[in-house]
């Protein structure tokens, strides 16, 4: 029997263990199989990165006859609101605002705005306005996708106050509407060039869209209780969604976000992301700016979750452990993708 030399074995055995923290056994397809009964006519897609290994998987549909993968592009929803408060705190580190800035300064005096609210307080969601996007007009964009969403019809549907500004919280998307409308007047280009400029250029980012639009290729098609909805024009829900829900992406390029911001810590200065993460605590709730922190297995994620028109979208991070985990669907109306997500959070 030929004796190995002792520093090849070891190199050997270091080469085997290094495979197996590099290459652990995948086990998201496994999570997703389970839910083969329940996932019919739309589809999910997971990807659960350690920072050296990313698993993959997808099960179900992106429309009729075509089976989804990982390559499709899905609305990702109220996940925008992340993208929203870094452009914020990329222009605070320019020095063209300041989060305690009154918005008095970049928005038009309006009856149920006070314009002594603070933009950290549109970013954490204290500021007290009501939400532009109530009483179902969110799903105007499918009931009238050629109807007027500028601006005079949005500002007009801020039409009470909830409570004083600072006093608590509520979530509300005419904060990210507003925060939008401060990113373009300070910038003087719009909110897709600046987000283009400062996020998807920089990250390199191939499969992310300031917009959501039957243009792009490969989008999941949105499907609620079976109805398949791409036939209806899109870019009326991004223009009433804009800063607020309405970007697309696909589960590589959202990881990649919230890796750089969130682990890898790329994407802003330490004070900015300090800031970012300093979280307003009201009942349960732990809202940062355009971030959240929420509770999963133990285990504490930061993040945000999002549902526009018919997606869902949950793109997290364990800071602790290095961990991102992000799944996306085609289906509002899905309970499917929230056990997915729980139970993906559930193993290490």
């Amino acid at each position: 029997m030929k004796i190995l030399p002792l520093l090849f074995l070891f190199t050997l055995l270091a080469d085997v263990h290094a495979q197996k923290a590099v290459d652990p056994k995948p086990r998201v397809q496994e999570v997703l199989n389970a839910y083969q009964s329940s996932v019919t006519d739309f589809g999910i897609v997971a990807l659960v990165d350690n920072g050296r290994f990313k698993d993959t998987a997808s099960l179900g549909l992106a429309f009729a006859g075509q089976r989804i993968s990982t390559s499709n592009r899905f609305c990702i929803g109220s996940c925008t609101k992340m993208f929203t408060a870094v452009l914020i705190l990329k222009l605070q580190e320019e020095g063209l605002l300041n989060l305690n800035d009154s918005i008095s300064r970049y928005i038009p005096s309006h009856p149920y705005i006070d314009g002594a609210i603070t933009i950290r307080q549109l970013l954490n969601h204290t500021s007290g306005l009501t939400d532009i996007l109530k009483n179902g007009f969110m799903n105007a964009p499918l009931l009238e996708p050629f109807g007027d969403y500028s601006d005079p019809v949005l500002y007009a549907k801020i039409d009470t106050i909830d409570f004083a500004k600072g006093t608590r919280y509520k979530y509300c998307n005419t904060n990210y509407f507003l925060l939008s409308e401060i990113v373009e007047r300070v910038t003087d280009r719009s909110f897709e060039t600046n987000l283009q400029e400062k996020i998807i250029g920089p990250l390199a980012l191939k499969n992310t869209f300031a917009y959501h639009s039957n243009s792009i290729e490969r989008l999941a098609h949105p499907i609620i209780d079976g109805q398949d909805l791409h036939a209806i024009p899109k870019m009326a829900n991004s223009i009433l969604s804009k800063g607020s829900g309405n970007i697309v992406s696909d589960v590589f390029d959202l990881n990649t976000f919230i890796r750089a911001l969130l682990l890898d810590k790329t994407l802003l200065r330490p004070e900015s992301l300090a800031a970012m993460r300093t979280f307003y605590a009201y009942k349960n709730t732990q809202s940062g700016l355009g971030l959240s922190e929420e509770r999963y297995s133990g285990r504490v994620f930061l993040g945000h979750s999002g549902r526009q028109i018919s997606y869902i979208a949950y793109a997290f991070v364990d800071p602790q452990t290095g961990e991102s985990i992000v799944v996306l669907n085609n289906n509002a109306n899905d309970e499917t993708i929230d056990k997915v997500f729980e139970q993906l959070c559930s193993q290490r």
